[in-house]
């Protein structure tokens, strides 16, 4: 007797554990096993309940026809983009034995529509080196504008064929601009 209880608890077991296997199985294979047709029918079905049109402008308009707009308590002003400095470079045409103690004459000339002050600077190129020249800018780093500030430079020993000077004015706004002057080494013969 006590063996065909074992038996049948067993069995029972056995089919609990089928059970409870396709009670956890079914739902993901029936999710597996869906169609995507499916999937898209049921979500026009579910968008279809949501939608319903906007209403139009005029409705809109028409039905707050009751409330006038209020004055905001402030002025909104926008600041208008600041303008880098325009700036501009003049010198002699070519080097020359003429130069009043052997300093080659600069004017750097700058004006700028949104701010009273730059700071300039200038620089020379000779090959692959730059050479910082600002401390020969006469009347200093700091000019009032519009302007036009000087400078002597000596003329470096290993220029080449010519000399590239770059001069740079850069705003209280932190806006900067640059130009560039080529003097060639040799002037041409006037003959």
């Amino acid at each position: 007797m006590t063996s065909w209880n074992n038996r049948n608890k067993q069995k029972y077991v056995r089919w609990l554990a089928v059970f409870l296997a396709f009670a956890i199985a079914l739902p993901f294979a029936v999710v597996l096993l869906s169609s995507p047709e499916d999937e898209d029918s049921q979500r026009q079905e579910d968008s279809s309940l949501y939608e319903e049109s906007p209403p139009s402008v005029q409705e809109v308009v028409s039905d707050s026809s009751e409330v006038s707009p209020t004055a905001l308590p402030f002025t909104i002003e926008q600041e208008p983009q600041n303008r880098a400095p325009v700036i501009g470079i003049d010198g002699p045409e070519c080097f020359s034995s003429l130069f009043e103690d052997n300093l080659i004459p600069i004017s750097i000339s700058v004006s700028d529509e949104d701010d009273t002050s730059v700071t300039l600077d200038l620089a020379a190129q000779i090959g692959d080196e730059v050479l910082d020249l600002t401390e020969y800018i006469v009347e200093g780093t700091y000019l009032i504008v519009p302007g036009t500030s000087t400078a002597s430079l000596p003329i470096p020993d290993e220029i080449g064929s010519y000399l590239l000077l770059i001069a740079h004015a850069t705003d209280s706004d932190g806006a900067s601009s640059e130009t560039a002057l080529v003097i060639p080494n040799r002037c041409p013969s006037t003959e």
